[in-house]
């Protein structure tokens, strides 16, 4: 953090503060995941607008809207500060090596829609606060080293869309709460330590299988179900493991 309070004192731009504010958390997420080891970091820290650094979307008022650095190198952790971007949308860090947890304060990301965070080193649980973020649209984990339950809050989320949490290390049953989400396309939850069987209420969303509706969305749905014995019982999935 000192750095990128360095990087911006040094610059002695003349800004209003929530300027400032945004170009601090943009140096800041630059020194929070080893950007001097990224495999391309054209622009960052130059004087240009932030705007303008490569992986950084902004609307016409030049407030950042996305960020998007996948397949990157990018290591180190995720800065909670990131939530103090106000219309941040879309975090795209997927195929790279960051570690630590998902930041605990991430609730206060109101407006994120995209959490786009696969194959990483990510370890902890979800924090409690991502419940919070009222328009999740896709939330993609997969491949990391998440643990703990799955929540019922996640069936607060009507907007979710594309649910990946496949190959991490969660367990217990699978939240009958997902069963609410009814516009859930895509939902990948095997090779975790999920038991249980797969609740009803999901399985109505699963076209073709008995008492579906005719507008059911959910097209792909996995667990480990495979074998005489599964950890998952579920007769309504599209594919086991």
């Amino acid at each position: 953090r000192s750095n990128a309070f360095n990087f911006i004192r040094d610059e002695r731009l003349c800004a209003n503060p929530l300027e400032m504010i945004q170009r601090y958390i943009s140096a800041l997420f630059y020194f929070s995941t080893k950007g001097d080891n990224w495999e391309e970091s054209i622009s960052w820290l130059s004087s240009r607008h932030e705007c303008e650094w490569k992986g950084i979307k902004c609307d016409k008022n030049l407030i950042i809207t996305s960020i998007e650095r996948d397949e990157n190198n990018l290591a180190g952790t995720i800065p909670y500060e990131l939530c103090g971007l106000p219309l941040l949308k879309k975090l795209d860090l997927d195929n790279n090596q960051i570690g630590g947890t998902i930041p605990r304060g991430i609730g206060r990301c109101r407006n994120l829609q995209t959490l786009d965070i696969d194959t990483n080193l990510i370890i902890g649980s979800f924090p409690e606060s991502i419940f919070d973020i009222p328009d999740m649209m896709v939330l993609d984990v997969d491949k990391n080293m998440l643990t703990g339950t799955l929540s019922n809050k996640f069936g607060n989320w009507e907007e979710l869309q594309f649910l990946s949490i496949y190959s991490n290390e969660f367990e217990g049953g699978i939240p009958e709460s997902l069963g609410k989400l009814k516009k859930l396309s895509l939902a990948y939850l095997d090779t975790n330590n999920l038991t249980g069987v797969m609740p009803n209420a999901i399985c109505k969303n699963v076209p073709g299988n008995e008492g579906s509706a005719r507008d059911s969305k959910l097209l792909e749905l996995t667990a480990d179900c495979i074998g005489s014995y599964p950890n998952v019982t579920c007769d309504c999935c599209t594919a086991c493991y």
